[in-house]
């Protein structure tokens, strides 16, 4: 049983565990890096995670919104329920969203999706990042099998034969069948692995934060596209939304150096007031957009997952939600591998998990600069061609069925753990 909400004391590796060989090792604590070190934890796995600094998990239901957020799929929901992590998200603070309504600048055309479509609650949840990664930690300090290592600078990454080694800048060397890559965009564990990128710069930043509207959001998330790119609030709480403001990348320093006021009135005009004034704003944070795609997910004892394998425009808000469904693959490819009795870290295993992922993150990858080309407002051939789109995309439900459908659960064969609640105790 968990402890939610209160601080937790988190197992570190003694001596004898760091001198022999882990089962797994993972990099990165974040949401993707969290995730998987708890679901292969609670599978039976010897599991060291390295972080640079421990996450505390204590709550004040007070605390002002933090401005980084994802927009939850049911695939996503179903992981955080099977790790049991989902109770201790609940207790702190989420928000189900039920429709979506999307606009255009250009044309007088609209399209609404809603949950009652398709038979369903909700079509997914905000949350805030920090809130899912807590509440994972929060999980991890529960689970014996699973030590964390803070700080520690790694020198180097060796492949050997049958393991995998971590030098690092104290001399230590740390082995394990597979070494994991959760680290980000910015991957240490790819880079020293000699791994290459698939990039493409979108030239545009993001602009997000939470923000206060005059009138309520009627828990829909709403996406105007305008002629610098789109413009999003996703609901949040009563009356507070996260933004997300798409801009050309020269003003992104712009966007920030704008006092709270002149920023409100900014966000105003770029929503086209669709929720009313924005009456109050939050810290902001802006980011540049740069798809990514790892030449290779895998190596002989090496894996990458989540942002170190694959960044993606977030428009879509798909970005947790494909790293969620990267450590589920994974999760299963490693059970059913131990299960008989094959070298967790093998290369024949582990392509069957980039085979299994790589592909899928590609077509989303690949969707989304779709829309975005769609959407872009730089020719009057495609302004015309999405003024006949969009209506009729409104009014062929079969059509929008099998969209919500596929943006809530993904693409077919779901791993175990995104299905729904799966088994008992993993």
């Amino acid at each position: 049983m968990s402890t939610p909400l209160n601080k937790v004391s988190y197992h570190f590796p003694g001596q004898a565990e760091l001198d022999g060989v882990w089962d797994v090792i993972v990099v990165g604590g974040g949401m993707v890096g969290a995730a998987l070190a708890l679901g292969l934890g609670l599978r039976g796995f010897s599991v060291l995670l390295m972080e640079r600094e421990a996450v505390q998990t204590d709550w004040q239901p007070d605390r002002a919104y933090e401005p980084r957020v994802s927009a939850l799929t049911r695939a996503s929901e179903n992981i955080l329920k099977n790790l049991g992590v989902w109770p201790g998200i609940e207790q702190r603070r989420c928000h189900a969203f039920t429709a979506m309504h999307i606009w255009d600048e250009a044309t007088p055309t609209e399209i609404h999706f809603s949950a009652e479509e398709v038979g369903e609650p909700n079509l997914g949840y905000t949350v805030e990042n920090r809130i899912i990664q807590e509440a994972i930690w929060e999980q991890i300090a529960q689970c014996d099998a699973i030590k964390v290592m803070l700080a520690a600078q790694i020198e180097r990454v060796e492949l050997q034969h049958e393991q995998a080694c971590l030098v690092l800048d104290d001399g230590q060397q740390l082995k394990t069948q597979l070494l994991v890559g959760a680290d980000g965009a910015r991957s240490q564990i790819r880079q020293k692995a000699f791994i290459g990128l698939d990039t493409h710069d979108y030239e545009q930043c993001a602009v997000v934060g939470c923000v206060k509207t005059e009138l309520s959001h009627q828990d829909t998330c709403w996406q105007r596209y305008r002629q610098d790119g789109p413009f999003a609030f996703l609901a949040m709480g009563e009356n507070i939304s996260s933004i997300a403001w798409y801009l050309p990348s020269e003003k992104r320093e712009w966007a920030l150096s704008l006092s709270d006021a002149e920023f409100a009135r900014e966000i105003t005009h770029a929503s086209e007031a669709r929720l009313g004034q924005v009456i109050e704003v939050a810290q902001r944070v802006a980011f540049p957009l740069v798809r990514q795609h790892a030449e290779h997910y895998v190596k002989p004892n090496l894996a990458l997952v989540g942002d170190a394998a694959h960044t993606i425009h977030p428009q879509a808000g798909q970005g947790v939600n494909l790293g969620l469904l990267d450590i589920a693959a994974l999760i299963d490819v490693l059970t059913e591998a131990q299960a008989h009795s094959r070298p967790i870290g093998q290369w024949s295993v582990l392509r069957r998990y980039e085979r299994w992922r790589r592909g899928d993150n590609a077509i989303v990858q690949r969707s989304m600069e779709g829309f975005d080309w769609l959407f872009k407002q730089d020719n009057a051939l495609k302004t015309r061609l999405r003024s006949h789109l969009l209506p009729l995309a409104n009014r062929l439900e079969p059509v929008k069925r099998w969209l919500i459908e596929q943006a809530l659960r993904g693409r077919e064969p779901l791993p175990e753990l995104a299905r729904e609640v799966c088994r008992k105790g993993l």
